[in-house]
């Protein structure tokens, strides 16, 4: 067990590497888009979509990295005076909470993927780019995000059921 966690804590957090490279190209377009619009006084007509589909692929595939590393936004006012144990057992709730609400993304994220893939979908802009690789980014960066959390729910399990064994037994 504690192979499959470790073994997706190391892919998601690779993921998350990769996508942090993706910051550069969007900022770059950004940054042209900006210099392009108010220095020459011509806007492009292809930065923003560019810039929404990286972004999408950068939040979507960064949530799981977040959450191996503990970064995302918690109201801890509470959890931070609460015992170990407490605090193990909120955490594996929470990951049902999540896994719930994965579930939903995956499923209706993979239906719109596919729905925009057989039907050939395309933006609705001039560059009328298919839409199926930025809706993919949504059921497989919940996926990865689905597996983070029951990474942390068996990982805090494991700490409950490890207090809760008599010393000198099993190791």
């Amino acid at each position: 067990m504690k192979r499959f966690w470790q073994a997706i804590d190391k892919l998601n957090r690779w993921i998350g590497r990769a996508c942090a490279w993706l910051i550069l190209p969007l900022t770059l377009i950004i940054l042209y888009e900006v210099v392009s619009r108010y220095i020459f006084n011509a806007p492009t007509r292809w930065s923003n979509e560019i810039s929404q589909y990286v972004l999408v692929a950068i939040v979507m595939l960064g949530g799981a990295y977040c959450l191996a590393d503990n970064e995302h936004v918690s109201v801890d006012i509470f959890y931070r005076n609460f015992t170990q144990k407490t605090r193990d057992i909120v955490d594996m709730l929470t990951c049902l909470v999540v896994l719930c609400f994965v579930c939903a993304m995956v499923w209706k994220g993979a239906d719109a993927s596919y729905d925009a893939l057989v039907q050939m979908k395309r933006s609705q802009t001039i560059l009328e780019l298919p839409l199926f690789p930025s809706m993919v980014m949504v059921p497989i960066g919940a996926t990865l995000l689905g597996l983070q959390s029951l990474v942390r729910a068996i990982q805090a399990f494991e700490r409950l059921r490890s207090k809760s064994r008599p010393a000198g037994k099993g190791a």
